[in-house]
C-alpha cells in the first residue's frame, strides 16, 4: 500500500495554516501523542506556503543525536567552524540564515522534543528575533528543551494540540486510501482498535487487507473479522512500549487479561512501584470512579500484543492469580462473580453449573453475547441440565443463531415440574417465531400450553409471550385488548415491562405515538428491577421509541431514542437483535433526513452480515434507500435477499417490504404502478388497524404525483394520528390536488423545519411544476431553486418528483460571486478577492439572483448553504 493521500482533519488543517501564517507570531508547534499524525499535518501546512517566497529548511531531531551539540543541525552547517570563533550559537544561526537566500526562512522541525539544547537555542533565537518562522511537531508527555517550550509560553509561536482521528476522519482517510467508502461498523471498529492513531490505523488496515479481513463487499469496504497483528505492527507497539522490566511486564500482562481491574488488586499482584511506573510510561491508565481506582491499558493494541505473546502456561497461572486476588476481597461488586468464573475457566480451575449459569446471565445483561454463550455451553457441559439448556437456547436465539438454538431445544428432555415446562414452551415459541418465521405454530403452541398449565402465574407467563408475538406481528387491536387485561393483574417487574413494551409497540402502529413513548419511558425507568432477568427487552423498547419519532415526524424523538439505546447497549459484543435494532433506527433517521448516503453506510454492515438470519429489516431498509437513490436493480436484488434471508416474525416486516416495493417500482420508472402499490399497502394497513403505516403509504401516493386518491383518507388521519408528519402529508395532498404552489412551498418549509429534507425537496419540486405550467418558467425559478437546494443536501436522491430537476445554469464566476455574497462579503471585498471590477461583481451577483429566483443575500445563503 502506497502512502495514503491526506484526508479528514480539514478544519484542523485550516486552523493550522492560519496559525502558521499569523502575523502576530512566528509559526506554530503541533503537539500530540505519538502516531497521531503530527508530521503529516505539518507537511500539509508547509505545502500551503508560497514556494517562491519562502525557503523551507527541514530539521529532523532524533534520540540518537539529542546528546550531541547541534546534532539536529549537523547536515545544515559546515563540519568545522573557524577556530577563532567564540559564539558558536551565532555562527550556526548565521549558517542557517544563509540558506534563506533572501527569502523568508521557514524551519520545519520534526520531533522538537528531541532537539539537543544547542540546536534548540539556535532555532529559538532565530524565531524570537523574527528572522525565521517555524512549523514544528512535538510529542506530548515527553520532556522538551526549555528553549522550545518558552517559544509558545512567551507568545513567539502558537501551540496547537491535535487529537486522535475522529470516526469522521477515519472514514475520510479510509475512503481516500481505499478508493471507496468503508461501512459505518468498519469505521467504528477500526476507530476503537486504533483509538484514532493514524500510524496504527495504517498498519492495521494494511494487515487486514493482506489477510482478507478487510475487503470490498457490494461497493463498500467491510471488516469481516478481527484484524491480525502483523509483525510490523507488533514491532511498532514494542517500540512504543519500550524495554520492560519483569515487574512492568507483570503489570501489562495482568491488565491485558483482566481490564478493567482495580488498581489495588493490580498492585497486590505486582507492586505499587511497578504500577506507578507503568502509569508514568503510559502502559496503563488509571481512572478514579468515586473512591475506586481502576486500571486500563494505555492503548487497546497493547493488550492484543501482550495476550498474543503470552505463553499458555503463564496465561493459566495469571488467571489463577487473578481468581485468588479477587476471591480474597469477598466478591462484593455485581460483576465480580462473572469475572471470577471466566478467570477460573481460563485458568483451568473449573466451575460448577450454578455459578456458570449466573455468570452467563451477567454476561447477557452486559450484552456480551459471545461470552454469555460460551459460559452457557460450559454450564451445560458441567451438568447444568434443563436450566442450562433453556438459558443457552434463549441466548442463541437472541444472538440470531436460531438453528443452534433449535438443536439445543430438541435435545432438551421434557421437564417434570410445571414452571420449567412453561419455560421450555416459551423458548420453543420464541425460536419458532423469531428464528423459523413460523408465527402460527408458535401461537398454537402457546395457546395449548395456556390450556394445559394449572397455576395462574405460570399461565400468565405464557399469555405475556403470546401478547409479545401478537404485537410484533402488527396486530394492534388484539394486542391492545390483551395488554389491557394483563395490566389489570399484579405482575412482576419483568412481566410488566414486557406488557408495557408490547402495548407501546401496538399504540405506535396505531398512530398513538405520545401514549406509546410514555409507556416506553415508564418501562425504562423501572429497568433496574427487570434488566438482569430479561436484558434483551432493552432493544425493543428503544426500537418502539425510535419508531414513534419516525411515524410522527419528530426527529428529536428518534435522536433521543438512538442516544439512549447506544448508551444502554454500550460494550455490546457479538451480533444480536439489539445491534440490528440500533442500526435500523439510525438508518431510518438518516433516510428521513434525506441523508441517503449516510443511511447506506449505517445499514451496509447488517444488510451484508455473513451469518445472522434475522437481518431482514435492515436489508429492506437498505433496499428502500437504494431505491430512493434510483438504484433500481440493486434495490430489487437487496429486497429479494431480504425476503429470502428473513426468518423472524419481525415487527411488521411485510409492511416495511410493501413500502419498499413502492420505491423499487418508482426507481424502475413505473410511477403509476408504484402509486398503485402504495394504495394497496395503505388499504391493507387500514384493514389491520395500522394507521402509522397507512399514513406513510398514502403520503407515498402523494409524493408519486397522485394526490386525489390519497386526500380523503389522509385528511381523516390528520385529525387522529399524532405528530406533524401526517398533518403535513395531508396539506401536501390538498395543495398538489388543488394546484396551489404557495401551499406546496409552505409544505416544503414545514418538512424542512422537521429536518425531512427529501420530503421538502419533493414538495418544492411539485410547486415548481405547478408554477411552470400555470405561469411560465420565470415564475417557477424560485421554487426550482428551493427544490434543487433541498435535493442537493440529500446525498443523491432520484425520485419521480425530483427526476429531471436541473441545477441552475450559473457560470463558474457567477457561482463564485454567489457563494461570497452568501457568506456576507461586500461587492468591494468580492471584487478585490477575485481580481475583477466592482461593477462586474455586481453584474454577476444580479445574474445569480435572476437565475436562482432570489432577491437577497439571505435567500441566496439559504439556497447554497444546505450543501455544506
Amino acid at each position: 500500500m502506497k502512502r495514503w493521500p491526506f484526508a479528514g482533519r480539514r478544519q484542523e488543517l485550516e486552523d493550522l495554516v492560519r496559525l502558521a501564517r499569523d502575523p502576530t507570531a512566528q509559526g506554530v508547534v503541533i503537539a500530540g501523542p505519538a502516531g497521531v499524525g503530527k508530521s503529516r499535518l505539518a507537511g500539509e501546512v508547509l505545502a500551503h506556503f508560497h514556494a517562491a517566497k519562502v525557503t523551507l529548511v527541514p530539521i529532523r531531531a532524533t534520540k540518537a543525536a539529542s546528546s550531541i551539540p547541534n546534532g539536529a543541525l549537523a547536515d545544515l552547517i559546515p563540519r568545522q567552524h573557524p577556530p577563532h570563533l567564540v559564539n558558536t550559537l551565532r555562527w550556526v544561526a548565521d549558517e542557517l540564515l544563509a540558506h534563506a537566500r533572501g527569502r523568508v526562512l521557514v524551519l520545519a522541525v520534526d520531533d522538537a522534543h528531541l532537539l539537543d539544547s544547542h540546536s534548540a537555542e539556535v532555532i529559538a533565537s532565530l524565531v524570537r528575533t523574527g528572522q525565521a518562522r517555524m512549523v514544528a511537531t512535538l510529542r506530548t508527555g515527553e520532556p522538551a528543551p526549555d528553549a522550545v517550550t518558552l517559544l509558545w509560553r512567551e507568545g513567539h509561536v502558537r501551540r496547537y494540540d491535535t487529537d486522535p482521528l475522529s470516526d469522521l476522519d477515519v472514514a475520510a482517510v479510509l475512503t481516500a486510501a481505499l478508493g471507496a467508502q468503508p461501512d459505518d461498523a468498519t469505521v467504528r471498529r477500526l476507530g476503537e482498535v486504533t483509538e484514532g492513531n493514524a500510524l496504527f490505523l495504517y498498519e492495521v488496515v494494511q494487515a487486514a487487507m493482506a489477510s482478507g479481513a478487510l475487503s470490498p463487499i457490494h461497493g463498500m469496504w467491510k471488516l469481516t473479522g478481527d484484524p491480525p497483528l502483523a509483525p510490523r505492527l507488533v514491532d511498532l507497539i514494542h517500540e512504543r512500549i519500550g524495554a520492560l522490566s519483569p515487574e512492568l511486564k507483570d503489570v501489562l500482562e495482568y491488565t491485558a487479561l483482566a481490564e478493567p481491574i482495580g488498581a489495588r488488586t493490580l498492585s497486590s499482584l505486582t507492586s505499587e512501584r511497578a504500577l506507578l511506573e507503568a502509569e508514568e510510561r503510559g502502559l496503563v491508565r488509571i481512572r478514579v470512579d468515586r473512591r475506586r481506582e481502576i486500571a486500563r491499558l494505555g492503548h487497546p493494541l497493547y493488550g492484543e500484543v501482550a495476550r498474543e505473546r503470552l505463553p499458555e502456561l503463564r496465561r493459566r497461572r495469571r488467571h489463577a492469580d487473578l481468581v485468588a486476588a479477587l476471591e480474597s476481597t469477598g466478591l462484593h461488586r455485581r460483576e465480580d462473580p462473572l469475572r471470577v468464573t471466566v478467570w477460573r475457566l481460563a485458568g483451568g480451575l473449573g466451575a460448577a453449573p450454578r455459578p456458570l449459569l449466573e455468570a452467563s446471565r451477567l454476561a447477557w445483561s452486559a450484552h456480551d453475547y459471545p461470552l454469555a454463550i460460551r459460559l452457557g455451553e460450559a454450564a451445560l457441559e458441567a451438568g447444568g441440565g434443563v436450566p442450562a439448556s433453556l438459558q443457552l437456547a434463549t441466548l442463541l436465539d437472541y444472538a440470531q443463531q436460531p438453528d443452534r438454538a433449535r438443536a439445543v431445544l430438541d435435545a432438551t428432555p421434557e421437564p417434570e415440574d410445571e414452571p420449567t415446562r412453561a419455560r421450555l414452551v416459551l423458548a420453543q415459541a420464541s425460536n419458532l417465531a423469531w428464528g423459523m418465521d413460523r408465527l402460527g405454530d408458535a401461537l398454537d403452541l402457546l395457546s395449548t400450553a395456556e390450556k394445559e398449565l394449572k397455576a395462574a402465574p405460570t399461565r400468565r407467563q405464557v399469555t405475556v409471550q403470546r401478547l409479545g408475538l401478537t404485537a410484533s406481528a402488527a396486530r394492534p387491536s388484539d394486542a391492545l385488548r390483551l395488554s389491557a387485561d394483563l395490566l389489570a393483574h399484579d405482575l412482576g417487574p419483568a412481566q410488566r415491562a414486557q406488557v408495557l413494551s408490547s402495548r407501546a409497540l401496538s399504540l405506535c402502529y396505531a398512530g398513538r405515538t405520545t401514549e406509546a413513548v410514555t409507556l416506553v419511558h415508564e418501562a425504562l425507568r423501572e429497568a433496574a428491577a427487570w434488566r438482569d432477568e430479561l436484558p434483551a427487552l432493552i432493544s425493543p423498547l428503544h426500537s418502539t421509541w425510535a419508531m414513534c419519532g419516525y411515524f410522527s415526524g419528530e426527529l428529536a424523538v428518534m435522536d433521543q431514542a438512538i442516544a439512549s439505546m447506544r448508551a444502554a447497549l454500550a460494550g455490546q459484543r457479538g451480533w444480536s437483535r439489539g445491534e440490528g435494532s440500533l442500526a435500523l433506527a439510525r438508518g431510518n433517521a438518516a433516510t428521513l433526513r434525506g441523508q441517503l448516503g449516510a443511511a447506506l453506510l449505517i445499514l451496509h454492515a447488517p444488510a451484508n452480515h455473513e451469518t445472522a438470519l434475522t437481518v431482514g429489516g435492515c436489508m429492506a431498509a437498505y433496499a428502500a434507500t437504494q431505491a430512493l437513490r434510483g438504484e433500481a436493480s440493486a434495490a430489487r436484488d437487496t429486497l429479494r435477499a431480504a425476503l429470502a434471508r428473513n426468518r423472524a416474525t419481525w415487527t411488521a416486516f411485510m409492511r416495511w417490504v410493501a413500502l419498499t416495493r413502492v420505491w423499487v417500482a418508482a426507481a424502475e420508472g413505473e410511477t403509476e404502478r408504484a402509486a398503485e402499490l402504495a394504495l394497496a399497502a395503505a388499504a391493507d394497513c387500514r384493514e389491520s388497524g395500522l394507521a402509522a403505516f397507512e399514513a406513510v403509504a398514502l403520503h407515498d401516493v402523494v409524493r408519486l404525483g397522485a394526490p386525489a386518491a390519497a386526500l380523503p383518507r389522509l385528511t381523516e388521519l390528520a385529525s387522529s394520528h399524532e405528530g406533524p408528519r401526517v398533518r403535513l402529508a395531508a396539506r401536501h395532498a390538498a395543495a398538489l390536488a388543488g394546484g396551489d404552489p404557495e401551499g406546496l412551498l409552505g409544505v416544503a418549509e414545514g418538512f424542512d423545519a422537521l429536518g425531512m429534507r427529501l420530503h421538502a425537496a419533493e414538495a418544492a419540486a411539485h410547486a415548481a411544476t405547478v408554477l411552470r405550467r400555470a405561469r411560465g418558467e420565470k415564475a417557477a425559478r424560485a421554487a426550482t431553486t428551493e427544490a434543487w437546494s433541498l435535493a442537493g443536501a440529500c446525498q443523491g436522491p432520484d425520485t419521480p418528483a425530483l427526476r429531471g430537476l436541473a441545477a441552475p445554469d450559473l457560470t463558474d464566476r457567477e457561482l463564485q460571486v454567489a457563494q461570497l455574497t452568501a457568506a456576507g462579503h461586500s461587492h468591494r471585498e468580492i471584487a478585490q478577492r477575485l481580481g475583477i471590477a466592482m461593477r462586474t461583481a455586481m453584474n454577476h451577483r444580479n445574474q445569480a439572483y435572476w437565475k436562482l429566483g432570489v432577491n437577497s443575500p439571505a435567500e441566496l445563503a439559504k439556497a447554497l448553504n444546505r450543501f455544506h
